[in-house]
């Protein structure tokens, strides 16, 4: 019952948070790149050559975890870079944000996972350990990263199985696949692939043209996937959900189909829409941001404190606006798009659950509270 009122009261943060376009509900992911330093130059990301030289400090994180553990919601964080298993105090970073209770992950391309940093790995108090990989064949996956950079991606996701079936657990072991043009024809075949190596959640997404630029798409873009891409498109989708619905492993935010749309550059903001208050990144250079320009650093501010600025109001305005949706899910937290589906969802989970008559009614009293502080709150940003 707490589960339940804790995400009906989230959904109404963010809902409300997007509505009156005022920070009440904190980020839900919030991505930290350490460094844009790799072991690879991967063909369909730009970061290694973006803010070249720049690192967060130990320190500097740490302080960033603390603040986060200090505002008690459920945020994911997840450490990116660049390849984060290149700093030395990765395990020092992960242990302190697992030592607050954060739910933290890590992205990898896997190039570093031998067997005995796959133990740490496991050992550490990631909830989540994402792999790379962005095709059944090694010809498409090196054809974007490196030559023997799909051998690697293997062998770590191998390392990170057999180690966890020696510690029987661990965090969960998934794969990101990027959907592009190279790889369009092999999407369904990464499921047994993965499946058979020990991975527990495949996520896809599509390319997109710039990481520093979200709201930059491109038909003309290399990887972008042409027309009769998209029919193979369509058919690789038509055999993945197939198989989510009967055996699961796949994760979906979204309609897979939307793919195809976004492809053909034709998906609309009715059925696509970023909540500019659900993600954040802090770079390496420190500046924060949702999607467009830095709103605050938090070398010389806090998180908070950047949130709240009027730059992140403008950012967030901008976003709002945004007519090219990228469909990347960590932008958008669909089941608080419509605050009648977020009431009838905490319905249908109270009456699924059966409580008592006492904390049913303690429950749908707590709920009422909130929604009446949300009205009167309207009232407010009203007159």
């Amino acid at each position: 019952m707490e589960n339940f009122l804790k995400k009906f009261t989230q959904n109404l943060a963010y809902y409300f948070s997007e509505h009156l376009n005022k920070p009440i509900a904190k980020p839900l992911w919030i991505y930290i790149s350490l460094s844009h330093k790799c072991t690879y130059r991967c063909q369909m990301c730009g970061v290694v050559n973006i803010l070249e030289g720049y690192e967060l400090s130990s320190d500097t994180v740490k302080r960033i975890l603390d603040e986060i553990a200090s505002w008690k919601w459920d945020s994911t964080i997840v450490i990116t870079g660049g390849e984060p298993f290149l700093r030395e105090d990765i395990f020092d970073i992960i242990d302190h944000g697992s030592s607050l209770g954060l739910k933290l992950e890590v992205v990898s391309n896997g190039s570093l996972i031998t067997p005995a940093l796959s133990k740490k790995i496991i050992a550490s108090g990631l909830k989540n350990i994402a792999i790379s990989l962005d095709g059944s064949r090694k010809e498409s996956h090196d054809l974007v990263r490196a030559k023997g950079a799909f051998e690697k991606a293997l062998d770590a996701i191998k390392n990170l199985a057999a180690s966890k079936r020696a510690l029987k657990s661990g965090p969960q072991i998934s794969v990101w696949t990027t959907i592009m043009k190279e790889n369009v024809n092999e999407l369904f075949e990464m499921i047994p692939l993965v499946k058979n190596l020990g991975v527990e959640c495949l996520v896809y997404h599509p390319v997109v043209v710039a990481q520093e630029d979200m709201q930059n798409t491109s038909s003309e873009a290399r990887f972008w996937l042409n027309n009769n891409d998209l029919e193979v498109l369509k058919k690789q989708v038509a055999k993945i959900s197939s198989y989510e619905k009967h055996y699961g492993l796949v994760a979906f935010l979204h309609d897979p189909y939307m793919w195809v749309k976004h492809f053909k550059q034709e998906l609309t903001k009715k059925e696509w829409k970023c909540n500019p208050f659900v993600f954040i990144n802090v770079g390496p250079d420190g500046n924060v941001r949702s999607c467009g320009a830095a709103f605050g650093n938090i070398i010389d501010s806090s998180l908070g404190d950047c949130l709240k600025s009027s730059q992140a109001d403008k950012a967030r305005k901008i976003m709002k606006g945004c007519r090219k949706p990228c469909l990347q899910t960590c932008w958008a937290n669909p089941e608080a798009d419509s605050l009648p589906d977020i009431i009838d969802t905490f319905i249908r989970d109270l009456r699924r659950d059966k409580p008592g008559a006492k904390e049913k009614n303690e429950v749908l009293t707590a709920a009422l509270a909130k929604l009446t502080e949300y009205e009167e709150l309207v009232k407010e940003c009203e007159i």
